[in-house]
C-alpha cells in the first residue's frame, strides 16, 4: 500500500473540517519549526507500519497497518481554542474515517502529552 495518498487524505480531511487552523505535514527539521499561526497547528506524520504474516497464495501478500500521528501544537491549553478542545475535535474527525484505498476505518491508538515549551502546548494523537 502506498502511504502518501493516505497521509494526503488525512491532511485534506483535517483542513476541510478545521479550516480555522494551520494543518500541515510534520516538519522536516522539527528543531527549527516555528508556529506562525495565532492559535495553533496540526502536524500530520507517518509513524511507520505494522505488517502481518504473509498470506501464502503463490505471491507474497502481506497485510499492512499504517500508523499515523497528529501532533497538536497550541498556544492555549484549555478553553474553546485550546489544545484539549482541538484534540476532542481531531478524535471525532478521524476516528471511524476510511481513507481512500483502505479496507478499514481509522482507529485511535494513543494520545500523549508531549510537553510545554515557551508557551506552546503539545500533544500527540496516534492512530492506525
Amino acid at each position: 500500500m502506498n502511504v502518501l495518498p493516505v497521509l494526503d487524505a488525512v491532511l485534506t480531511r483535517l483542513r476541510e473540517k478545521l479550516p480555522q487552523l494551520q494543518v500541515e505535514y510534520f516538519p522536516e527539521k522539527p528543531a527549527e519549526y516555528r508556529l506562525n499561526h495565532p492559535v495553533g497547528a496540526l502536524l500530520v506524520s507517518y509513524a511507520g507500519s505494522r505488517f502481518d504474516k504473509p498470506n501464502d497464495i503463490g505471491a507474497v501478500l502481506q497485510p499492512q497497518t499504517i500508523q499515523l500521528c497528529v501532533t497538536v501544537v497550541f498556544r492555549q491549553l484549555n478553553g474553546k481554542k485550546g489544545a484539549i478542545d482541538v484534540l476532542d475535535a481531531v478524535r471525532r474527525i478521524l476516528g471511524g474515517y476510511t481513507p481512500p484505498n483502505c479496507r478499514r476505518r481509522i482507529w485511535l491508538t494513543r494520545e500523549v502529552f508531549i510537553g510545554e515549551v515557551k508557551g506552546l502546548w503539545q500533544y500527540a494523537l496516534d492512530f492506525a
